[in-house]
Formats: C-alpha cells, sequence, structure tokens
C-alpha cells in the first residue's frame, strides 16, 4: 500500500493525461515519469464515528499507477456518504478523459 495513512484508499482510474492537464499539472513539478494521473477515493474516520467520510483526490502517477501518496494534485471537499464521492470521482474522471480537469479547477478556485 502506497498511502498508510488512510485505512481505505481505492483506485478508481488511470488516465494518460492529455496536453492541456498535463501542461498544468504534471509541468509544475516536470518529470518524464509522470505521464498519468491517478484518480482514487480516500476514507477516514473523524473521531471515533463508526462511519467514513470520503475524498476524491487525484495524484501525478507513471503509466504503471506509482504515485507520490504525500503529494495530491487535488483533493475533493469531505462526502459523507460512499455514493456521493463515487459519483464526483465518475465526473472528475470524465473531465480528465476530455483534458478539461484544468478548466473545472480554475472554476473552483473562482468561485
Amino acid at each position: 500500500m502506497q498511502n498508510a495513512d488512510y485505512r481505505d484508499f481505492y483506485e478508481k482510474a488511470l488516465i494518460q493525461a492529455g496536453n492541456s492537464d498535463k501542461k498544468t499539472y504534471l509541468d509544475i513539478h516536470p518529470d518524464l515519469l509522470h505521464t498519468h494521473l491517478l484518480i482514487g477515493l480516500q476514507g477516514y474516520q473523524v473521531g471515533d464515528k463508526e462511519y467514513y467520510h470520503w475524498n476524491v483526490i487525484i495524484y501525478k502517477s507513471d503509466s504503471a499507477g506509482f504515485y507520490d501518496a504525500y503529494t495530491p494534485i487535488f483533493s475533493s471537499d469531505s462526502y459523507d456518504r460512499f455514493d456521493e464521492a463515487m459519483e464526483a470521482a465518475r465526473n472528475i474522471e470524465l473531465e480528465v478523459r476530455n483534458d478539461q480537469l484544468h478548466t473545472v479547477m480554475l472554476q473552483e478556485k473562482i468561485s
């Protein structure tokens, strides 16, 4: 497990970054090995609660799925339900596949 900080981490999609997203996210720290974006769901407990909160998180990755678990390029707001986090991950995955993650992130910063 690359991410021991979280009890539950589910890799959802490993997608080759498009040219625009690559320029925005992968050129921040140029590295020839990072060519993909890994979308995952991280679960964590708050206090002694029995249920988990979930975040959609994106890491820079190589083509085999190896990533630096301590430097995500994106982390969503927390979701109380797994299905809500999964739906958010699906929407983000569509943006990555369409090479539009950088525009979504820009809109979030503006609002």
